[in-house]
This record gives C-alpha cells, sequence and structure tokens, in this order.
C-alpha cells in the first residue's frame, strides 16, 4: 500500500514536470472512435484528464496500468472518505440548525402568545373597565354635586323658616302686647263709675287711648291673612262710632279682646312648636345628607383608586406589549437569518457534494477505461509514436 502511493506521488510529480499536450491530434488514426469518446468524456473534468495523463506515464514507466488502478482506487477511497466526512460535518450543522430553529421558533411562539394574551386582557378586560369606571365616577361626581345642591337648599329652606317664625312671633308678641293694653284700658274704663250703672263717663283723653290702643291691635290681627278676618271684621265693627259709654258694649269689647289673645296665644304656641318641628326635620334632613354625602365620598374614592390601578396596568401592560413585540422581531430575525445562512451553507454542502460525486463518477469511469484493451492499445500507440 505504501508503494502505491509512493508511485502515485512519483506519477504525479513526473506529469507535473512533464508537458503533455494534445491527446488527440496526430495520433487518432491509432484510437477506436469508441474509446476516443470515452477519452473525450474523461478529460472534459480535471481529475478525469490526470487519470488519463497517470495512466500514459504509468505505462512508459513501468509498462503497465495496473499499479495505476490501485492508486485510482485508493484515491476514490480518500474521496469517498472526505465525502463522508463532509456529510458528517453537515448532520452536525443540520442538527444544530434544526435546533436553533426550534429553539427560536418556541420563543418567538410564546412571545406572540404573551403578546396575544395581553392584548386580550387590555382590550376585554381593562380598557372597557376604565371606561366604566368613568362613567361610575362621572355618576357619582353628579350625585356629590346634588347632594351639595340639596345642603344648600335645606340651608335656604331652613332660613326662611327661621326667618318666617321670628316675623310671625313678633307679630304676635305686639299684638298680644297691644291687647293686653286695650284690656287693660277697657277694665279700668269698666272698672270705673257706678257698679250698676248702664253708662259711664268718658274722657277724650281715655277714649283717644282705646282707640289708638283698638286700631294697633287691628292693625296686627290685619297681618296675620285670612284666618283672623272674622277677628278683624268684629273688631271694626265694634270700634266704628263707639263712644266707650256702654257697659255692655264695654264688656263685650273685652270678652271679644280675651277671645282674640287667646287665639293670638294658641297661634304663637304653634309657631314655637312648629319652629321645634322644623329643627327636627332639618337636623334629620342633614344628617341624611351627610350621611349620603359620606357614601357618595367613600365610593368615589374607591372607584378612583380603582381607576388609578387600573390606569397603571394598563401601562404595565402596554410596556410588556411593546417588550414582547420587540421579542418578537428579534426572534423572528434572528430566525430568518438562521434559515438564510443554513440556505447557503446548504447549497455549498450540495456544491461539494455533487463535485465529490462527479469526482467519484469520473474516476469509477476512468477505472473502467484503463483497464481495458482498447484503451491499452490506445497507449501504446502514444508510446510508440514517442
Amino acid at each position: 500500500m505504501a508503494y502505491q502511493k509512493l508511485v502515485l506521488i512519483a506519477l504525479i510529480c513526473v506529469v507535473t514536470s512533464t508537458s503533455i499536450q494534445n491527446n488527440q491530434g496526430v495520433m487518432d488514426q491509432y484510437v477506436n472512435p469508441g474509446v476516443q469518446q470515452q477519452i473525450d468524456e474523461l478529460t472534459q473534468s480535471k481529475i478525469g484528464h490526470l487519470v488519463v495523463d497517470l495512466a500514459e506515464v504509468t505505462m512508459r514507466v513501468t509498462g503497465a496500468v495496473d499499479s495505476l488502478t490501485e492508486g485510482v482506487k485508493a484515491f476514490g477511497r480518500q474521496i469517498e472518505e472526505r465525502l463522508k466526512l463532509e456529510n458528517t460535518q453537515w448532520e452536525v450543522v443540520e442538527s444544530e440548525h434544526n435546533a436553533k430553529v426550534i429553539s427560536l421558533s418556541s420563543q418567538a411562539n410564546q412571545a406572540e402568545f404573551d403578546i396575544n394574551r395581553e392584548k386580550k386582557v387590555l382590550n376585554s378586560e381593562l380598557i372597557p373597565r376604565l371606561h366604566e369606571l368613568d362613567d361610575i365616577l362621572l355618576g357619582l361626581k353628579a350625585k356629590q354635586t346634588d347632594n351639595a345642591q340639596s345642603f344648600k337648599e335645606a340651608e335656604a329652606a331652613r332660613n326662611t323658616q327661621h326667618q318666617s317664625f321670628v316675623l310671625t312671633t313678633t307679630e304676635f308678641t305686639d299684638a298680644l302686647r297691644n291687647i293686653d293694653e286695650a284690656l287693660d284700658l277697657l277694665t279700668d274704663l269698666f272698672k270705673s263709675g257706678e257698679v250698676r250703672a248702664a253708662f259711664i263717663e268718658v274722657s277724650d283723653e281715655q277714649k283717644h287711648k282705646v282707640n289708638k290702643a283698638l286700631r294697633q291691635v287691628k292693625a296686627n290681627t290685619e297681618n296675620f291673612g285670612h284666618q283672623y278676618s272674622s277677628f278683624i271684621q268684629a273688631l271694626t265693627n265694634l270700634t266704628e262710632g263707639f263712644n266707650f259709654k256702654d257697659r255692655q258694649v264695654l264688656k263685650e269689647m273685652c270678652d271679644f279682646l280675651n277671645s282674640l289673645r287667646l287665639n293670638i296665644f294658641d297661634a304663637l304656641t304653634k309657631a314655637y312648636k312648629d319652629e321645634d318641628s322644623q329643627k327636627q326635620q332639618d337636623e334629620l334632613r342633614r344628617q341624611q345628607l351627610t350621611a349620603e354625602k359620606a357614601v357618595f365620598d367613600q365610593q368615589y374614592a374607591d372607584f378612583y383608586q380603582e381607576r388609578e390601578d387600573k390606569t397603571v396596568r394598563i401601562s404595565d401592560v402596554q410596556t410588556m406589549i411593546s417588550t414582547r413585540e420587540t421579542d418578537l422581531k428579534a426572534y423572528q430575525d434572528r430566525l430568518r437569518t438562521e434559515n438564510n445562512n443554513y440556505s447557503a451553507n446548504l447549497k455549498i454542502h450540495d456544491d461539494i457534494v455533487s463535485s465529490v460525486q462527479q469526482e467519484l463518477a469520473v474516476l469509477a469511469k476512468a477505472l473502467q477505461v484503463v483497464q481495458t484493451p482498447p484503451f491499452l492499445d490506445f497507449l501504446n500507440g502514444r508510446i510508440a509514436k514517442a
């Protein structure tokens, strides 16, 4: 085997240093046309041309081509080993490529899954809830505004009620004071003179005082409204043209004023009771509005805090979506680059395999040709001619 390698190396060196040109030319007349076609096909490739040249050199040196045949077979086995090594190395490259593709595809799929999941949460949960919270807060703000307005209205109504109470009680008190004054004057007149006398003496000054007191009472009662209209009419009838001398009329006047006094006193008492009742109602109304305000304020604070939390969550989700979209693009770019590199390497590998297979095919054909008698005749003819 070592000898065959040395012979092959020596032959290559001889071929390298020996210029053998024009394998056809003048020797064509010694060549079988079939053999010539086979030689033409072999010499179209470098390795085929080399084998033909080595065959001639070997024939010149040893007188046979047996050593060349063994050398070509050994060379073919080396090429086969190179092809096997190329395929083995390619299997490693392909395995690494597939692992990268699986890994990058898995990462890209996971990123896409994360994006779709977070978008679903964002669009079907978070954003609709944010809009719902906006509507809730708007409604609560309206309730708070209505509550504040109700406070103002209750306060205004209470102030009006109290002012009316103060005015009414002042008028009632003034009326009672004037009635008491008139009663005092009439009582004094009634008690003057003889007890059994039907008429009494009345001075102009006394008459003036009594008329003044009665006019004031009349003025007071006129301000009280229609419920006192009968009293006002009766008082008017009694005071018109009255000279206060008739004791019976004085008695009727006193009875009328006492009845009026009692009626006004009852009205005054009712006014105080109404005032107390209105105070209680106002207090209850204020308590109700205060309780409602506390509820509205707490609800608004809770929903507002939820809205703030949802806003932060939306921002976090949007950030995550953006990050995962960047990741997805990076995975897709890397996957595209990996596939492009794989395609380029696959072409190189296929070219190498194709080239080596062509070399093996040429060697196999060369082995068949160089051992045929017509080829040996071809070589002997060239040697003889040389």
